[in-house]
């Protein structure tokens, strides 16, 4: 009867830990990730440390440390993402990276008729197609998806998209949370405030409208910076 019991609280201790998983956002799901992963590095830590294998345990230990907390030592990385990193840039409809090194953006299509597909994959008619959806149920979306076919169409998208778009507006932006302003920044929730405007100058020498860029992304680049330095 006592195993029964403690089976039946595991079952139901995973039932609600799958259902937090599920309905949980993906910044969310890394910082779970990473603390638990620094708590099972601690545990190894702690128990070489008890058998007297202080050697090994320390670097563990210390590993364990920044893990948890992301601050950042020489020689040790943390508040920055690795090279390679990326921005990331979310609507109801429309999730958009933008790659640091190379400049280059693509998306995925998070709801609606083309639910599923990546904007790099889809040729310029139904890419008109999913404008004129998000014009009419994501209205912060429209403003994105037109900042990347500014971009991967050049001048054409502006003399020939859909005409009577107020293109001026589409520097408006939606507020922005911390954890979405990191995003923006391709930072760490740790980050100081010096990492913040070191990624803030960098990104805007690859999406300033003079640059190539867009106006909407440079807007939501200048809104992190300026919501996490406030």
């Amino acid at each position: 009867m006592h195993y029964i019991f403690l089976g039946g609280l595991a079952l139901l201790g995973l039932f609600v830990a799958v259902n937090w998983a599920v309905n949980a956002d993906a910044v969310t799901l890394r910082k779970f990730a990473r603390y638990m992963a620094a708590l099972f590095l601690a545990a190894i830590g702690i128990v070489m440390a008890a058998r007297g294998a202080i050697p090994l345990a320390g670097p563990i230990l210390v590993g364990a440390f920044l893990l948890a907390t992301g601050v950042r030592i020489p020689g040790f990385g943390g508040g920055t993402k690795s090279a390679g990193q990326t921005s990331q840039v979310e609507t109801s409809h429309l999730r958009v990276t933008l790659d640091h090194d190379s400049g280059e953006m693509d998306g995925e299509v998070l709801d609606g008729k083309f639910i599923g597909r990546m904007l790099d994959q889809m040729d310029r008619d139904a890419l008109t197609e999913l404008f004129a959806e998000l014009e009419d149920n994501d209205a912060e979306g429209a403003r994105l998806l037109d900042a990347y076919l500014g971009r991967r169409f050049a001048g054409e998208w502006q003399e020939e998209g859909p005409k009577g778009q107020d293109r001026a507006g589409a520097a408006s932006t939606s507020p922005m949370t911390r954890i979405e302003a990191f995003e923006v920044l391709g930072l760490m929730d740790s980050a100081t405030d010096g990492q913040v405007k070191d990624a803030h100058r960098r990104l805007m020498k690859k999406f300033h409208p003079d640059q190539g860029g867009s106006t909407y992304f440079a807007a939501r680049i200048n809104q992190a910076k300026d919501l996490l330095l406030d």
